[in-house]
């Protein structure tokens, strides 16, 4: 891995879980570590040697198929307790401080008795070489020049030897000027009496002929608050313990007065929350060491470099313990010399400044590991002279308390004199002063009052950076890898990792230039390890840097500061403001720029940073009006599309959510696209190969037709389509906006990811609000079509062509030109097509889809009940509702997530007719008058209007019995973005808009005030919307009259929104006349939704924030399964070299196989109901059994143990009619495929309670009636990904895996359905069919043209195919197999005679399974209602010519298996009930008894003993020795 010490490049990996990466489920080993032994090394071990890369890689294993699964609780908690505020919410400053010196100097206080020799200096200064009053004016000066040097901008004033009258005086004058800001308030009382235990202090009367105390109450008084208090004096603790006391007194005399005013908070900052820095406790005095000076507290308080270098010194035990060499530069070392050390605090290039920067980042670091989060935010990161005091605080604890004295404060802070960074701060110093000495012989002494000037190269700089650099780096190497722990008690309660005791030192070393590129680096590599470190650095202060280096020109510090700019807002996005500022989100549109200007960086790894400055610029973008106008106008819109040319998904991903923050509501930005004609440009992503970039796409378009781009936790209403859009026409605008939606439903419809799917959803239910009216009449003409086919189908009575009448009046009207009118019947067409379209979503095999498609739904068929089509004469929608009068509950609640039998009565238990394939309208009705072309919708079987709105039931309910089977698992759907069904229909207490009060006496809603009452108290279910008789026996209306309201009210509501110019997201609906209802002579449904919640639609997307996660996630850490050491490398390296071991010694027994016995049973299985699919794992000991209806099985068969047991959710009345398992060498997944044409991957099959699905997708729309179904049969194709999918259609469908989409239709030009199918693994370059008219055909997918698609025709079968295998391998051996028993082994280059047939057989043929590296086939005898027994017959055809039958068994076949029970399923029996193991020698046969028996055969392995233990070095797994 690339680091930053070599090219400024960041060293992370892709993330894998795009569709633009294929995964590898073998280890990073050295490729000799895979090279095969040489005794294998033949042509045939180098065509194994593809297969196992081919099987190696991974499909389905994304994050988004994980679902919840990749987040763990621990990282969720140790987020939680690393997160705190790091933005100040009250930033009070520090304003004004007086600095009251009582020092009296001459005269001593009386309760002090000083040693003699004692310490005399104040603030550097001997007194006693001073007169009187010049030592105490240069001792306040000095005091005051200190001070400065904490916080210049502060004013200082010293009062010194203050009475009490100026004390007062000038305490109220402090306040007074500093208003509500912080005061400091320095006291000296080095010359007067100690505190007294009540906490006063003393202070002198106007002749200095008297001490008099000043209580703590007068002194709060005075200063008020907020305020810092620094007490230089000893028994400092009284103050301390009194002061608190003293202040909530005070506090409840304010809060009392104030709750006596009528207010509830305090007028101003509370007096408890005043800061104290005393110098000793109570019982304590100062140290009075001649060698020290006697203000050492205000000393370590105020030149805290100086002090510590006096203390060094004179603590130092090397010149005691140790004879140092006279040449020894220590030896020489003095007080003094440490005291005249060269250099300005403010140059870090000078010994004094460098010491100074060292000592800041160790007390920073002391603190910030020793503190609450919580009060290191309030005292370091406040105030600048806060933090300077606290930070000098603890090297005043260290000193004093070698002196027996311990300085207190107020927070109490942790004592920390004996932190282990205080002997990195000695070494700083020990390696400072040792130069010295050297120094000052080479320069000399320097003049009086001129700095002593320090070339260059003389003096060495400290190591103490590079060596916390060096040492972050090792934590990052090491300690960032170490996991949170469980504590041993409770195992619910978690430690989280301890975090980098460098990282405050790091944040310092910014502020080297010369350091700074790498501490950039290492500060990035931080960042990444997850959203807890993100918010360590922001707690620690980063945010004020990266900032600032925004403005640096630095061009290798670009890639890094876009990689942590990237992770901060991924955590937290209010620094939206921070980026405008001082247009610091420029320097990421630079990146982004398409045409970059000249003389810019060129940063390595382009695109990856070009995808962070897109999300960067998203995020400025998100929900913040500046923002957006701030990208709009550094043409970030252009830059973005530009970029959608490159070949980097997440460039692309990111490129188009910001487009879609960019133009979210705000109408500006939407115009400007329609203007630049680039929408191609978006909906050529639509076609993307990533599955990311398609649904970036389509979120783009959402928020583009008005769809919220805030969070889905944050109340939004959305709306508004492309907003007023001026320049365009009302036409125009409608065009435009159904024209997206329809090309985006074209376009990914039959995506096979769910996640696009329900972006589509989100996309077409922005076009439901806004064009409501037009969605209202394409249901209705929907369901008049399929309510007049359903009468021609059942042999009723023709009903009249209501739907033809009505479009014949609509077109017939004058007032329109004949264009006008197409175009209208072509968006009424376009129209119908997007409702039929989210038909298919509503019962999508996917929860999610199915659940948010339902409300959009939902919400279409309520307005189409409330509209008046109810009262058109001749309507079917009138004729079901005077049916059931009265509100039923809903027989379909997708709220549950499950289509079970019972809420799809109308399926009746068989397998549904999904998709007419013509219209059947009449044809001299279409010729004479404007008809609307009927589209395909699989929801003409599956949703009728009845069980929409939940009107109808079965004419004879049937009650299904009482399981007495245990409760079968539901497995999980993963959890995209968090979506549910939102219920479009008004709660009881829901607030309803209500007619106006001057409206007439009768209802605008054609209902009684009981009648409504009565149909509000069912609102609160999902589906029970109730049209009640009154609502019918309205005067009957023409349809074509209410085509032509609703349209129009469609019309004239995006009048009002044009009219008034508002962007999108705001009540563009308009309360007008009868606050928006219609009255009782309209037509229409008014401008508000009435029958329906107005903020349902349009959908809330959480794309967004689901791909957000991306960058909270560790990027730069290799994946597991690729570093050495870790479970999961173990894992799959112990995997690989059991299954390269199966494989070979499954090689060795194949000849043999071929040749002998397979009559020793290895087990009996009982599956509790009749196994209709068969599957064995690869290498792992599992065997998957399906049953007749939707319950899936997972056996461990080698131990005879059943694993789990779950549902495939497949809708009642159809099953299981394949199974494979997907990705056998490490992440395996079970893929199965049901009648009723979905395809459902699921992962930890085998793992109850853990079983999930990863993903679903419906792989056929449109099928054929024919005679007899074959069901969906598949051929999976592990190597390229590839899924063939047939069966009672007329195309063979191709899935592509990687991508997750359709790839294309092949034309099986057959005649019949198809019957069978198997791929020609691992090339995956052809594939073999079989068909019900006996045809066998092989089809080359390479081939473009249809008419060279089929290679081979076969036609010597006569009857229905059940069975063909194509030999792995490219043997060139293709088994086929009819049912009428006979079966032929064909050379695939020989097409015209089979090598060889086993005839047909009176009995029949059931199934046919061949082995897939063995020439050993099996066949089992079909079965009549009479049968007793069923023939097991095994033959090897090791050479075709002659083939050798190897087993006969008879299977007993009880009479019952004919029984109702089992005849639930009416396409003819799978071959997959007979299976060969794939590498093993053992074959299972599922039995026809009422257990569900499977049988279990296999042949012996040569000179080796039945059963037994295979262990391995690294692991045993119990099974059979070959």
């Amino acid at each position: 891995m690339t680091q930053y010490g070599e090219t400024p490049s960041l060293p992370y990996a892709r993330d894998e879980s795009s569709t633009s990466q294929v995964q590898s489920a073998y280890p990073a080993y050295p490729a000799e570590t895979y090279e095969h032994q040489e005794a294998f090394v033949d042509e045939e071990d180098d065509f194994s040697a593809d297969i196992d890369i081919g099987a190696a890689l991974q499909y389905w294993t994304a994050l988004r198929h994980m679902g919840g699964k990749g987040k763990q609780k621990e990282d969720s908690e140790e987020d939680k307790t690393s997160k705190s505020p790091w933005r100040l919410r009250s930033k009070l400053k520090t304003v004004t401080a007086g600095l009251f010196i009582c020092l009296n100097l001459g005269v001593d206080p009386p309760d002090i008795v000083k040693t003699n020799p004692c310490a005399k200096t104040e603030c550097w200064i001997d007194p006693t070489q001073l007169p009187a009053p010049k030592a105490i004016d240069a001792i306040g000066r000095n005091l005051h020049q200190q001070f400065e040097t904490l916080n210049p901008k502060v004013k200082y004033k010293a009062f010194l030897d203050p009475s009490i009258e100026d004390t007062k005086k000038n305490c109220i004058s402090m306040r007074k000027t500093t208003k509500d800001e912080r005061v400091v308030f320095y006291y000296n009382g080095h010359g007067v009496p100690r505190p007294t235990p009540s906490g006063e202090i003393w202070v002198f009367n106007k002749n200095y002929t008297q001490y008099i105390p000043v209580s703590l109450y007068d002194l709060q008084e005075w200063l008020g608050s907020p305020c810092i208090y620094i007490w230089e004096c000893s028994a400092a603790g009284n103050i301390l313990n009194n002061f608190m006391k003293s202040a909530e007194r005070r506090d409840a005399e304010a809060r009392h007065a104030a709750a006596q005013a009528g207010h509830e908070d305090l007028p101003r900052t509370s007096y408890t929350e005043a800061l104290h820095l005393a110098a000793c406790k109570a019982n304590q005095i100062l140290p009075m060491s001649p060698d020290l000076p006697a203000d050492l507290f205000t000393c370590c308080l105020t030149s805290p470099i100086e002090t510590a270098l006096r203390h060094f010194v004179l603590q130092d035990p090397l010149p005691r313990n140790t004879g140092l060499s006279p040449d020894d530069p220590r030896s020489r070392i003095t007080v003094d010399l440490a005291m005249r050390i060269p250099g300005d605090l403010k140059d870090r290039r000078t010994p004094l400044g460098e010491l100074s920067w060292i000592f800041t980042a160790v007390t920073d670091t002391i603190a910030w590991l020793s503190f609450p989060r919580d009060m290191f935010n309030k005292l370091f990161r406040q105030d600048l002279l806060v933090a300077a005091l606290f930070r000098n605080f603890l090297l005043a604890q260290r000193i004093m308390s070698a002196y027996h004295c311990t300085p207190t404060s107020i927070p109490e802070i942790p004592d920390t004199h004996n932190h282990p960074l205080w002997e990195s701060w000695d070494l700083a110093v020990d390696a400072c002063l040792a130069q010295l000495p050297g120094i000052f012989d080479q320069l000399g002494e320097p003049e009086p009052g001129k700095p002593l000037t320090i070339p260059p190269g003389m003096y060495k700089p400290s190591t103490f950076f590079a060596q916390h650099l060096q040492a972050f780096e090792v934590w990052l190497q090491h300690g960032a890898t170490v996991p949170n722990k469980r504590t041993a008690r409770n195992r619910n309660e978690v430690v989280p990792r301890s975090p980098p005791e460098q990282l405050p030192i790091v944040l310092q070393v910014l502020l080297s230039q010369s350091h700074r590129l790498r501490a950039l680096i290492l500060i990035s590599r931080f960042v990444d390890l997850g959203p807890w470190a993100v918010h360590l650095s922001l707690s620690i202060g980063i945010f004020p840097y990266v900032q600032k280096l925004l403005a640096s020109p630095a061009i290798e510090l670009k890639p890094v500061l876009i990689y942590i700019w990237a992770r901060i807002l991924a955590i937290d996005q209010s620094c939206q403001i921070d980026l405008l500022r001082d247009s610091g989100f420029t320097y990421f549109t630079q990146i982004l720029a398409a045409y970059p200007q000249q003389g810019s960086l060129v940063i390595p790894n382009a695109n990856e940073h070009r995808a962070m400055s897109a999300f960067i610029l998203s995020i400025l973008c998100r929900d913040f009006r500046q923002g957006q106008t701030a990208c709009l106008n550094t043409h970030v819109f252009d830059a973005c599309v530009a970029r959608l040319h490159e070949d980097d998904w997440l460039l692309k991903t990111w490129c188009l959510l910001c487009v879609g923050q960019l133009w979210a509501d705000y109408d500006e930005a939407k115009a400007l696209f329609w203007q630049s004609q680039r929408q191609g440009e978006l909906l050529s992503a639509l076609r993307s190969t990533s599955v990311e970039v398609r649904a970036a796409a389509l979120y783009a378009f959402g928020t583009l037709l008005g769809a919220s781009a805030i969070s889905i936790e944050t109340p939004a209403k959305g709306g508004g389509g492309t907003g007023a859009q001026i320049g365009l026409s009302d036409v125009q605008q409608l065009e435009l906006e159904a024209g997206v939606a329809f090309a985006c439903m074209m376009s990914v419809k039959e995506d096979a990811s769910p996640l696009v799917r329900k972006e589509l959803v989100v996309v077409i239910s922005c076009v439901v609000r806004e064009w409501r009216g037009w969605l209202v009449c394409a249901a209705w003409v929907y369901y008049e079509q399929e309510a007049a086919l359903v009468a021609m189908e059942d042999d009723k009575p023709m009903p009249k062509d209501v739907v033809s009448d009505t479009l014949e009046q609509w077109t017939m009207n004058e007032d329109k030109h004949p264009e006008e009118h197409q175009h209208n019947l072509t968006l009424l067409s376009s129209f119908k097509v997007l409702f039929e379209t989210l038909l298919d979503l509503s019962v999508d095999p996917h929860t999610e889809v199915a659940l948010t498609a339902s409300t959009v739904v939902d919400y279409i068929i309520a307005l189409l009940m409330d509209s008046p089509f109810v009262r058109v004469e001749g309507s079917a929608i009138r004729s079901i509702i005077k049916q059931h009068s009265r509100p039923r509950n809903p027989l379909r609640q997708a709220s549950t997530g499950h289509f079970e039998r019972h809420k799809l009565s109308h399926l009746n238990g068989v397998p549904p007719t999904l998709t007419r394939a013509s219209s059947h309208h009449d044809k001299s009705a279409a010729d004479s008058i404007p008809s609307l072309k009927r589209n395909s919708s699989v929801a003409n079987a599956l949703r009728s209007l009845a069980s929409m709105t939940g009107f109808s039931a079965p004419e004879t309910p049937s009650e299904e019995p009482p399981s007495t089977e245990p409760r079968q698992e539901i497995p999980t759907a993963p959890d995209l973005s968090s979506s549910a069904y939102i219920s479009p229909y008004p709660e009881t207490g829901h607030e309803r808009v209500q007619p106006d009060s001057h409206s007439t006496s009768t209802s605008s809603t054609g209902r009684k005030p009981s009648s409504l009452k009565y149909l509000n108290s069912h609102m609160n279910t999902r589906s029970s919307l109730g049209i009640l008789p009154p609502r019918l026996d309205q005067t009957p209306v023409e349809a074509s009259q209410v085509l032509e309201a609703l349209t129009g009210e469609d019309m004239e509501r995006l009048r009002m929104r044009r009219m008034r110019g508002r962007d999108a997201g705001g009540d563009v609906d308009g309360r007008y006349g009868n606050n928006g209802l219609p009255r009782s002579t309209d037509l229409g449904l008014g401008m508000v939704a009435k029958e329906v919640k107005d903020d349902v639609l349009p959908l809330r997307s959480g794309y967004f924030d689901w791909a957000m996660d991306y960058f909270r996630t560790p990027q730069m850490k290799a994946p597991d399964a690729d570093e050495p050491g870790s479970q999961t490398y173990n894992e799959q390296a112990w995997k690989h070299q059991r299954n390269e071991q199966m494989v070979e010694r499954s090689r060795a027994s194949e000849e043999f196989a071929a040749t002998h016995s397979w009559n020793l049973e290895a087990g009996t299985l009982h599956n509790d109901a009749w196994p209709l699919q068969l599957a064995f794992h690869s290498y792992d000991p599992v065997l998957a059994v399906t049953d007749d209806t939707d319950k899936i099985c997972v056996w461990d068969w080698q131990n005879k143990v059943k694993l789990n047991k779950f549902s495939n959710q497949n809708i009642g009345g159809s099953s299981i009619s394949s199974i494979h398992f997907v990705n056998e060498m490490a992440s395996s997944l079970m893929l199965t495929a049901s009648t009723e044409g979905s395809i459902r991957i699921f992962r930890d099959y085998e793992i109850p309670g853990e079983t999930a699905l990863a993903s679903t997708f419906r792989a056929v729309s449109e099928t054929y009636p024919v005679a007899h179904s074959s069901g969906l049969l598949t051929a999976w194709e592990q190597q390229k990904g590839h899924l063939l999918v047939g069966g009672d259609m007329k195309v063979v469908r191709l899935w592509d895996a990687t991508v997750e989409r359709h790839l294309r239709d092949i034309a099986t030009q057959a005649g019949s359905n198809l019957t069978a199918i198997s791929s020609d693994e691992p090339d995956g370059n052809v594939f073999v069919a079989g068909f019900g008219d006996g045809v066998v055909r092989l089809f080359d997918k390479r081939a473009e043209d249809a008419g060279e698609v089929v290679l081979r025709t076969w036609r010597q079968h006569k009857i229905w195919i059940q069975s063909v295998h194509l030999q792995k391998g490219s043997m060139r051996e293709l088994v086929t197999g009819s049912m009428d028993g006979e079966v032929r082994v064909w050379d695939v280059r020989k097409p015209d005679e089979p090598l060889y047939t086993l005839p047909r057989r009176n009995e029949g043929l059931m199934a046919l399974a061949v082995h897939t590296g063995a020439p050993v086939l099996a066949r089992t005898t079909a079965i009549t209602p009479y049968s007793t027994k069923q023939d097991l017959e095994i033959t090897g055809f090791k050479n075709p010519l002659q083939p050798q039958r190897l087993a006969k068994i008879s299977i007993p076949v009880p009479p019952a298996y004919n029984t109702p029970r089992h005849r639930a399923v009416d396409f003819l029996p799978s071959s997959a009930s007979l299976v060969f193991h794939p590498v093993e020698m053992v074959v299972a046969a599922g039995g026809f008894d009422t257990s569900g028996t499977v049988k279990l055969y296999r042949c012996p392995a040569p000179d080796l003993p039945l059963g037994g233990n295979w262990d391995q070095s690294n692991g045993v797994v119990n099974g059979y020795l070959y």
